[in-house]
């Protein structure tokens, strides 16, 4: 398979030159080893989720105050969820049991203040999925050996979708380049992975939807999977907000365009007393010239575009994939995030809950044994700066917004 620049044209150092990097089965036998990057990776209004590099084997249990989860961790990488949390509040949690090498190890959380209200909604987004690659690293020498017969990309498109669902999202949304090639094959391996859930599911499209050679119609392959396939801007209105959905690409090009849409965003969000989510797959720049790949919008179309949805609807959240890593910023009334993919480290899944007085982002690594194993091997990325450069800060990630 030749390389796919959309898919990790993200830094010209990922992947080491020359050298296969294939994940290491944890080791269960013998004692525990001491916890390796244990930390608070992601918060909510009443839960926290736990992960780490290495932690066990045995038994570990998550405490605080009267809440605990229990976890039998395998020795390699995992998480926990840590629920029934007071709201905006700082939690310490222990963690302690066999699995353990010594003294028990705390952790400080500090959850979310939810906006004032009755919560109204929950939406799930997924991003660069890239069903039918094979590898990651801008060499592509981050492989999975022996090749397993359902590859990362799938498991963790399943695997994100059971988590959401059990999480009580009422839609999902695909914010582009959820195939890697427009292909039968993968356009079936998507239905197989999306089967079962039940809610809406509408796909943004990305580079790799538009700007790659076809097998099969991106159009036609939506529909045999089941979604909706986003044309030009689509709006539609959820309990306390708008969702406004946006195709940014252009044909032949892995660079996103605004120009074409942005006029129709903006009447979007002017044309409501709601407020408005709004959905892209590429990011919106700092500068005119990307300072990093793969480029997204340009910083003075970008600048333009933010400034207009906030004298129109400055009860706006805009959010992106694409870059496979995790930012959030601020342009006057306007939020915008990028969130990363779901089959390259950190590995994750975003919710956004919506209330009658704001918003809220969560952002979850994906958990099932196999994917977290995976995508935390793929930290080694960039010579390793992949694991610094891609997750951001707590707050990118997880973070509640009052209109």
């Amino acid at each position: 398979m030749p390389p796919h620049p959309g898919d990790n044209r993200i830094s010209a150092f990922v992947g080491s030159v020359g050298r296969r990097h294939v994940p290491r089965t944890p080791d269960t036998d013998g004692p525990p080893r001491s916890p390796r990057r244990l930390e608070v990776f992601s918060v909510g209004p009443d839960w926290a989720q736990i992960t780490w590099s290495a932690l066990g084997p045995g038994p570990v249990t998550c405490r605080s105050g009267d809440h605990s989860s229990v976890v039998d961790a395998d020795g390699g990488p995992g998480a926990a969820i840590v629920d029934g949390l007071t709201p905006g509040a700082r939690h310490r949690i222990e963690l302690s049991g066999e699995g353990m090498a010594g003294d028990p190890r705390t952790l400080d959380a500090t959850t979310l203040t939810p906006p004032p209200g009755e919560e109204l909604f929950r939406l799930a987004t997924v991003s660069d999925v890239h069903v039918g690659s094979t590898s990651t690293g801008y060499f592509h020498t981050i492989t999975e050996v022996p090749r397993p017969s359902e590859l990362h990309p799938v498991r963790c498109l399943r695997a994100a979708v059971h988590e959401l669902d059990a999480w009580g999202a009422e839609q999902l949304v695909v914010k582009g380049d959820l195939i890697d090639f427009s292909t039968e094959a993968n356009w079936a391996s998507v239905d197989r992975a999306l089967g079962g859930l039940r809610i809406p599911v509408d796909l943004i499209p990305g580079n790799h939807e538009t700007s790659k050679d076809w097998e099969m119609s991106p159009h036609a392959g939506a529909v045999q999977s089941g979604l909706h396939l986003v044309h030009g801007v689509q709006s539609l209105d959820r309990p306390g907000f708008r969702l406004v959905l946006a195709d940014t690409t252009r044909a032949g090009t892995d660079v996103g365009d605004i120009s074409g849409v942005a006029d129709r965003i903006v009447d979007a969000a002017a044309r409501t007393d709601l407020p408005v989510l709004i959905g892209l797959h590429h990011q919106l720049m700092r500068f005119r010239f990307p300072t990093y790949l793969p480029p997204g919008i340009p910083g003075p179309d970008a600048r333009r575009f933010l400034r207009r949805v906030g004298a129109e609807n400055p009860r706006a959240l805009i959010t992106s994939g694409h870059t496979h890593r995790h930012r959030r910023r601020d342009l006057g009334p306007v939020t915008f995030t990028e969130v990363g993919s779901t089959k390259d480290f950190p590995g994750t899944w975003a919710g956004y809950q919506v209330y009658e007085g704001g918003i809220v982002q969560v952002v979850r690594r994906i958990s099932e044994p196999s994917c977290i194993r995976w995508t935390d091997h793929t930290r080694r990325a960039a010579a390793g700066a992949w694991a610094f450069w891609s997750p951001g800060r707590l707050a990118d990630r997880c973070f509640a917004k009052t209109w």
